[in-house]
Parts: structure tokens; C-alpha cells; sequence
């Protein structure tokens, strides 16, 4: 994703493969969860909201915990596994670089 301040629900939404009445239901479940609005009510979500929202779907899609036993453990900071997550993610991206910065030098010495 991006690094900006702000995010649309849209971007949010690709990002995590979730619709946006996912998202608006879990603002209500999620109290931390609260991307800033405008006057018409257009969500903004920070950088902030972003991460909760990856341990959130890490919970609820990786570990399979109810929205309920999402809560408890981002209550009592049990997602030691959403670093890996991270890490994974990370190492995905550089490889997918360097894949693609070894084609171009291939292609380069042809």
C-alpha cells in the first residue's frame, strides 16, 4: 500500500480484499477503529487505522477468531503473529523487485 496520510475506503477495500460494508461493520465492532469523516461523511482512514485493520483481518481471516475473540486479543495484545505477517509481506514485495529487476537486466543484455 501507498505510504500517505490518508486513505479512501476504496483503496482500504483493495487493499484487503474486504467491501466496504465489512469495513463500515467493523467500525462499529471496533471502537479503535474510527477513520475520520468529512462533512458528508466520507471516510478517511490513517495510517493508524490501516495497521488495526491488518490485525484485525490477520485474526479473523489467518486465525480464524470470531469478531468476539478478535476483540480479547487485540484487548490483551495477542497478536504477536501480525509482525510475522508483516515480514512475510515484506519479503514478498522484495522478491517480486528483484524478480523484476533481473528480468530487466536480462532483457538489457540481449
Amino acid at each position: 500500500m501507498e505510504d500517505k496520510f490518508y486513505y479512501s475506503i476504496a483503496e482500504v477495500s483493495k487493499e484487503f480484499d474486504l467491501p466496504y460494508s465489512t469495513l463500515r461493520y467493523w467500525e462499529k465492532e471496533f471502537k479503535k477503529l474510527s477513520p475520520h469523516k468529512n462533512k458528508r461523511g466520507v471516510r478517511f482512514y490513517t495510517k493508524e487505522n490501516v495497521g488495526l485493520l491488518r490485525q484485525i483481518v490477520y485474526l479473523t481471516k489467518e486465525k480464524h477468531y470470531t469478531l468476539e475473540g478478535a476483540k480479547q486479543a487485540l484487548k490483551e495484545n495477542k497478536t504477536q503473529g501480525n509482525n510475522y505477517e508483516q515480514v512475510i509481506s515484506t519479503l514478498k514485495e522484495a522478491k517480486e523487485f528483484l524478480l523484476d529487476l533481473r528480468n530487466k537486466l536480462d532483457l538489457d543484455e540481449r
